[in-house]
């Protein structure tokens, strides 16, 4: 029997209800959860970079299970830096790249909210906190933020490892340029409040919880964050819609609390509707946890699955597996299959199995670990949303 999720919401308090270990959290628990998981990672990604306005390009495919980012693509290398407005505008200089290379560039607030993404940018773009006054490039796309230290993330794809040097030499041509500055804090809530203006929905939550949540809280909150993804996932499906664009988009629970401390088991990711290319749909990922029975992912049963391999998408798509302990990729494996390493059978579709062990058959092997969780994306990039079908819905299909 498949367990239920249960949410009852409230201005204050959203209590979920698990089948077999109850958990609860205020909704300004979930928030401070989201705050202090993106504040930790600022502080890492400026240090690792050497600063803040210091691009941080990745210049390997996260394969190995050691990238900050949760739930890392396999399809781009990053580009990633924390833009730092406390002294005054930051400017980024992207080149023109051939059409059929998804390249992106996304900004995220230190709510954890998108707040621009665009695919195929180019030119000169000039961040600015809101209400800075000053004179700036005509020519130049002028963006605003709410945040001082607003996360700027590009990818550029990766289509096969012998395309890499391509990749990499687009990375050499993304300039950014801005006072280099420092990144230091104890109190990731605090340090929230101080230096981003709140959106006017949760004016007042994150303060509630300001000096009170402590690093304890935040293992709770995972702990919290896991299971009600893993409820949601079994009950309806799990995929990214009102996890990462702004608190008012169009997206369906795109002001759910629960929605969005969901969306850190995939930390800055791509919304589906996009903030900024008027009403277009930029990504849209499953997670999924669970095989066609229902039954969580685990390496000691070998799971056989199809997938379309002409998916209706602009860009392109992959499916990627990851662990389900360290939500990352597992160490000298096969992590990811694509148009690029795959072939459409008679029937214009892919079969992958995933498994412990090779099952040295003409599927495409996925490995796993035995006996351990596991879960997969299906990420479609430039997605006809209408056209779409994800692997739960052709199980569904198929009872």
């Amino acid at each position: 029997m498949k367990k239920i999720l249960v949410l009852s919401f409230s201005m204050l308090l959203c209590t979920t209800v698990l089948a077999d270990n109850p958990l609860t959290a205020t909704v300004a628990e979930m928030h401070a959860y989201k705050v202090v998981h993106h504040a930790n990672y600022l502080k890492v990604t400026a240090k690792q970079a050497g600063g803040t306005n210091i691009l941080n390009h990745t210049t390997k495919l996260p394969t190995e299970g050691t990238d900050p980012v949760v739930t890392p693509a396999l399809d781009h290398l990053y580009s990633k830096a924390v833009i730092d407005l406390s002294n005054g505008p930051v400017t980024l200089k992207v080149p023109s790249v051939e059409s059929d290379r998804y390249f992106s560039i996304m900004l995220t607030d230190q709510e954890h909210y998108v707040n621009y993404d665009m695919i195929h940018p180019s030119g000169t773009y000039i961040f600015i906190k809101e209400g800075w006054q000053g004179k700036l490039d005509p020519n130049a796309t002028i963006i605003e933020n709410r945040s001082t230290y607003p996360h700027l993330f590009v990818r550029t794809q990766v289509k096969t490892p012998e395309d890499i040097n391509n990749t990499l030499a687009i990375q050499k041509q993304i300039k950014l340029s801005g006072k280099v500055g420092r990144l230091e804090f104890s109190d990731p809530v605090q340090f929230t409040i101080d230096t981003h203006l709140v959106h006017t929905k949760n004016v007042g939550i994150l303060a509630s919880v300001a000096g009170k949540y402590t690093p304890e809280d935040q293992d709770r909150m995972k702990d919290f964050m896991t299971q009600v993804y893993l409820e949601r996932s079994i009950a309806e499906g799990a995929n990214n819609i009102g996890l990462f664009g702004p608190i008012d988009s169009k997206e369906n629970r795109s002001d759910d609390p629960v929605t969005r401390v969901i969306g850190i088991v995939g930390h800055l990711g791509l919304p589906v509707e996009s903030a900024t290319m008027k009403g277009k749909t930029h990504a849209f990922y499953t997670g999924v946890p669970t095989n066609c029975e229902g039954k969580p992912l685990n390496g000691s049963k070998t799971e056989v699955l199809t997938f379309p391999y002409y998916a209706a998408v602009d860009e392109f798509w992959s499916i990627t597996r990851y662990s389900g302990i360290t939500y990352n990729t597992l160490a000298k494996a096969q992590d990811v299959y694509n148009a690029y390493n795959t072939k459409p059978d008679d029937n214009g579709n892919i079969t992958v199995t995933f498994s412990a062990l090779d099952p040295k058959d003409d599927t495409y092997w996925m490995p796993v670990n035995a006996n351990e969780p596991y879960y997969f994306v299906e990420r479609f990039y430039g997605p006809q949303m209408d056209k779409i079908t994800t692997v739960l819905e052709r199980c569904s299909r198929q009872q």
